[in-house]
């Protein structure tokens, strides 16, 4: 695992850790032996345990007592729990955006979402899907509430985890995402505050269902 000293050895362990559960690398109720990760990860067991803390804050890792952390488990409430919750916070979001931006503050977003359009010409997946959440870290700035950083911030990570899911679940859904953000920043643009919540709210609705169809399917299976 390369290393970035900008940045805390557990922050990094838990970064590593989230990608490869986010991607589905690591499955849900999946164990993280912690010797085994210790040595392939080149780290100490007493950074593995901080970095574990970190996920578990991200609702992304299960700590068990004498049993040790696994990959959280993915059922049907839990991801209409996340999409009510967490798309309620990124329409007030979206709506503040278009209330108060000013001059050249939408030119990095503008320029995100060309590149998200070229992630996508290419059928990089993976990467349309990172770039898609550079947006919408990079839009939190807007908000001017720290609380609402914070509570977006904490449950970002299970969003990317689900996300990814949908984006495999169905190979339309990268050009549905696309189509909802051209969208957002139009209305962003037009400081169309109530357009702009009910494109994010019309997103998370669709996203759900596809999330909640692939669990189902993988259920049957």
């Amino acid at each position: 695992m390369p290393l970035n000293a900008a940045v805390s050895l557990s922050e990094q362990i838990a970064n590593h850790l989230a990608a490869r559960i986010i991607r589905g690398e690591i499955g849900p109720g999946e164990r993280l032996p912690e010797t085994e990760l210790a040595r392939e990860l080149e780290v100490s067991t007493n950074s593995l345990r901080e970095a574990f803390r970190v996920l578990e804050s991200q609702h992304l890792v299960e700590i068990q007592p004498r049993k040790g952390a696994r990959a959280c488990d993915i059922s049907p409430d839990h991801v209409t729990d996340l999409y009510d919750f967490l798309f309620l916070l990124l329409s007030r979001l979206a709506a503040r955006a278009a209330e108060r931006w000013e001059g050249e503050d939408l030119d990095d977003i503008v320029q995100l979402l060309s590149e998200m359009e070229k992630r996508a010409r290419e059928h990089d997946v993976a990467g349309a899907h990172e770039v898609a959440f550079t947006i919408l870290r990079r839009s939190l700035r807007f908000t001017g509430n720290r609380y609402l950083i914070d509570a977006i911030e904490d449950l970002m990570p299970l969003l990317q985890r689900y996300s990814f899911i949908a984006l495999k679940e169905e190979t339309s859904e990268l050009d549905l995402s696309l189509g909802y953000f051209r969208e957002l920043v139009a209305n962003i643009q037009s400081r169309d505050p109530s357009a702009a919540a009910s494109s994010v709210r019309a997103y998370g609705d669709d996203q759900c269902r596809i999330v909640l169809r692939a669990i189902e399917k993988q259920s049957a299976a």
